[in-house]
């Protein structure tokens, strides 16, 4: 029988079950695995995927029995929950932890009405956090009524308290907030000793008065310095969805010591027509961590879908050649060289070439938005820098170089045929493939050219069963 395994052998085979449901009615379904695999049901709690029932009813249950809110390490919580019960309220259990959390300026009636009348979960949320002393990972679902979750959080790593002192990654999704959230509402909790990564979806900064917008214009990144540099401990960021017009200088400043940043831009939500990415004013920020930073991703969100791919402006981010632990790097092709977007010399449409702006520890380099008026200059521009590589980037092992629409259009007949056939590159691009393969392979440098439209085909004719 299952219940005569040795405990060992027994955690073993419930460490195969990734959905903590499944484990919890393993647990239920006899007394001798109860003891033993209930406290792995809350080591990782999904309340994004799994959200029947109040919150309430939770926070009681770690209230009553410490011991599993010290097991709970990772923690996904959303405001949305499906209620299939009403709100479990139990003031001698409720209010000992309720009075821990509140701060000078808190209204104790008013915090304990809105936990009994249910209508935000935002106070519930509040609970479940100042319960798990060693929750790790916390990826947090915010709407339009959060603003207590983020005021506590961003009170407690002011005050280093004794809350969340162990979260190491935190995540904070911003979709359900019209217009995003500016990172000014995280710039406090990044204090948390122990915090590592912020990951943010829809954070974005900018405001929607066209005063902030020609203030935000007028914005001098190179002189700008943030009023508060280096107090935090996080050295990885990762921005999807986001879009700042001072290049997140606050963000990117309150980290110690910077390794790794990525951002996946998109338009402002907040102000019409603002695509822009601002990808100039991300150098002066980030170029205070060249001696730490190994990977860094600026692209936009668009590049990774074909039928939203569009061409974007032409601002040149810097010389990458000082920053010297740079092992990662992900550009758009319009951002990496001094293009002149005029054309004005057909022969020298970019005032410097790869071997001037890359630096010597880079090891792997993806460059977004290949146009056809760029094949030949940067085929010319990876031939000197391949000629020179001794000199520069000699750490290289991988290259890929991404566009859309780069084949052959098909006809309609073509179109629509079971499989698919895949079209040819145009000549140009053709020829760009044929120079880079031959200088990465002489080179040693494995290399790349994808076009998201032909991926695409592929992918609907493996789809089709071909």
């Amino acid at each position: 029988m299952l219940s005569a395994l040795p405990a060992e052998l027994l955690l073993s085979i419930a460490s195969y079950l990734d959905r903590y449901p499944d484990t919890l009615r393993l647990a239920s379904s006899c007394r001798t695995f109860y003891p033993l695999l209930l406290p792995k049901v809350f080591t990782s709690l999904d309340l994004v995927e799994h959200r029947s029932g109040h919150l309430s009813h939770l926070v009681h249950t770690l209230a009553f029995k410490p011991a599993l809110a010290q097991e709970v390490r990772t923690l996904r919580v959303s405001h949305g929950w499906r209620w299939t019960s009403g709100v479990r309220y139990e003031q001698e259990v409720i209010l000992p932890v309720l009075k821990s959390i509140l701060g000078p300026d808190d209204d104790l009636t008013r915090r304990d009405w809105e936990l009994q009348s249910g209508d935000n979960d935002d106070a519930w949320t509040v609970l479940l956090l100042a319960l798990l002393p060693n929750l790790e990972d916390l990826v947090l679902q915010v709407d339009a009524f959060s603003n207590y979750t983020l005021e506590w959080m961003a009170r407690i790593a002011e005050q280093k308290s004794l809350g969340l002192i162990k979260l190491r990654h935190l995540t904070v999704v911003c979709s359900d907030v019209d217009g995003g959230l500016s990172s000014s509402h995280f710039l406090p909790i990044l204090r948390l000793p122990s915090l590592q990564s912020f990951c943010g979806h829809m954070i974005c900064d900018g405001g929607s008065s066209d005063e902030e917008y020609l203030e935000d214009q007028q914005f001098d990144a190179a002189r700008y310095v943030p009023e508060n540099v280096g107090y935090s401990n996080i050295t990885h960021i990762h921005l999807q969805s986001s879009c700042s017009r001072r290049g997140f200088a606050n963000l990117i400043g309150a980290s110690k010591s910077l390794k790794s940043f990525t951002l996946e831009h998109s338009e402002n939500p907040n102000y019409a027509d603002d695509g822009v990415m601002y990808v100039s004013r991300y150098y002066p920020p980030l170029q205070r961590h060249r001696e730490t930073l190994q990977t860094l991703t600026l692209t936009d969100e668009r590049t990774n879908n074909y039928s939203a791919y569009t061409n974007y402006n032409y601002d040149y981010f810097g010389s990458f050649a000082v920053f010297s632990a740079l092992k990662e790097l992900r550009l758009q092709i319009s951002h990496i060289l001094d293009w002149d977007p005029t054309w004005s010399n057909p022969h020298e449409v970019s005032n410097n070439r790869f071997s001037d702006v890359l630096p010597l520890s880079l090891e792997s380099l993806i460059l977004d938005g290949l146009e056809i008026e760029l094949t030949n200059e940067l085929a010319e521009s990876f031939e000197d820098l391949f000629l020179r590589r001794k000199y520069r980037c000699p750490n290289l092992t991988y290259l890929e170089v991404k566009g859309n629409w780069m084949h052959v259009h098909q006809s309609t007949e073509e179109s629509h045929a079971t499989p698919r056939p895949i079209p040819a590159l145009f000549e140009e691009y053709a020829n760009f493939k044929v120079r880079l393969e031959s200088l990465c392979s002489a080179a040693g440098v494995r290399f790349r050219l994808r076009d998201l439209h032909i991926e695409d085909i592929i992918e609907e004719n493996r789809l089709c069963g071909f």
